[in-house]
C-alpha cells in the first residue's frame, strides 16, 4: 500500500474514531421530559403558554433575570411547621402557582444558581401534584448567560390564572413510615443520603448511604449526562428498578438528584420530604454511618 495511502485511512480512522467518541459522550439534553438546554430557550419562551420560573432569591431576581421570567423561590410552596422545608398543602400550591400565572396546561422551565437545586424542588413540587410540563435548565443560570439571552431587572407580573392540584403522587414521595419500612427490611428499598460526607458524618438516617448531590455536575455546573448518571450510581451498586428514597437536611438538594435518576432512567425513586431535620427531631441516628461515598470514575 502506498505510504501517502496508508495515512490517508489512518487520519480517516482517526477521525471516525474522534466522532464517534464525541456521540458517545454528548452531554447536552435533547428531547428530554425534565431537563431543557438555555440556547433553547429564547426559541421556547416564544409560545404563549411557556413560563419561565426563576427559582432563586427575590434578591437576586431583583438584581437581574432572564427577561420575561417570573420569580418563584422554593420557598413559597414550602411551610416551617412542624419542621422546615416541608411540602405546602396542595390548596397553598394551587393558589400560589395560580399568582403566579401559571395553569395546568403551562410549559414551565425553571432555573435557579445553586447546581439544580432550588430549581429540582420547584420541579418536584409541579411533578409531585401532576403538572405534566416542567423543566429544569441545565446549568442554571451561569448556562443563561453564556447562550447571552437577554436579561432584565424589571420584575414580571403575570396576569393571575387557575390552577388545580391533582392528588399527591406517591411514587415521588416518601413519608416517614416508608423511610422506617425500608431500614427494618420490610419493604426492599435503599435509603440515599445526598448530603455532604461531613454532615452524613455527623449523624445519618440507619442504612443509608451516602452519595453527595454535587456529584451528579460536571465542574461546569451542569448536570451529568444519563449516560455518567448511570454509569456512577451503578458503581453505587444500584439497578435502574431498585427501590430508592432520597433524602438531605430539607429534601432540596434530593429533588435535583431524582431529577437526574428519572433522566438516567431509574423508575422507582421517591424523596422523604421531612428529612433529616424531621428524622433527627424523633427518632435515633445511626450509630455508624453505613459508608463512605465511592470513587466515581466516570467523566466529570
Amino acid at each position: 500500500m502506498p505510504r501517502p495511502f496508508k495515512q490517508a485511512v489512518v487520519l480517516l480512522l482517526a477521525v471516525v474514531l474522534l466522532l464517534a467518541t464525541v456521540a458517545c459522550n454528548q452531554t447536552a439534553y435533547t428531547d428530554s421530559a425534565n431537563i431543557v438546554e438555555a440556547a433553547d430557550l429564547a426559541t421556547l419562551m416564544q409560545d404563549p403558554q411557556t413560563v419561565v420560573i426563576d427559582a432563586r432569591s427575590a434578591d437576586d431576581y431583583a438584581k437581574g433575570h432572564l427577561q420575561g421570567a417570573i420569580s418563584l423561590p422554593p420557598e413559597k410552596l414550602s411551610v416551617s411547621e412542624p419542621v422546615p422545608g416541608l411540602l405546602a398543602p396542595a390548596e397553598t400550591i394551587a393558589a400560589t402557582l395560580g399568582t403566579a400565572g401559571i395553569s395546568n396546561t403551562s410549559k414551565v422551565y425553571i432555573y435557579d444558581n445553586n447546581q439544580g437545586v432550588y430549581a429540582g424542588r420547584v420541579w418536584w413540587v409541579l411533578k409531585v401534584f401532576g403538572h405534566e410540563s416542567a423543566k429544569v435548565v441545565n446549568g442554571g443560570e451561569a448556562a443563561i448567560l453564556k447562550a447571552g439571552l437577554t436579561l432584565s431587572a424589571d420584575a414580571t407580573t403575570p396576569a393571575a390564572a387557575t390552577y388545580t392540584t391533582q392528588p399527591l403522587d406517591e411514587s415521588l414521595y416518601a413519608s416517614k413510615d416508608e423511610v422506617k419500612a425500608a431500614i427494618d427490611g420490610s419493604v426492599p428499598a435503599v435509603i440515599l443520603d445526598v448530603r455532604s460526607t461531613a454532615e452524613y458524618e455527623e449523624g445519618a438516617i440507619p442504612t443509608a448511604k451516602l452519595y453527595p448531590h454535587t456529584r451528579n455536575l460536571y465542574s461546569d455546573g451542569t448536570f451529568k449526562s444519563a449516560r455518567d448518571i448511570g454509569l456512577d450510581y451503578h458503581d453505587l451498586g444500584l439497578k435502574k428498578d431498585d427501590a430508592i428514597i432520597l433524602y438531605c437536611k430539607t429534601s432540596f438538594r434530593a429533588t435535583q438528584t431524582l431529577l437526574v435518576l428519572t433522566e438516567a432512567g431509574y423508575t422507582n425513586v421517591q424523596v422523604y420530604d421531612g428529612a433529616w431535620v424531621e428524622w433527627s427531631a424523633n427518632e435515633a441516628p445511626a450509630e455508624k454511618p453505613a459508608q463512605t461515598v465511592p470513587s466515581i470514575q466516570s467523566a466529570s
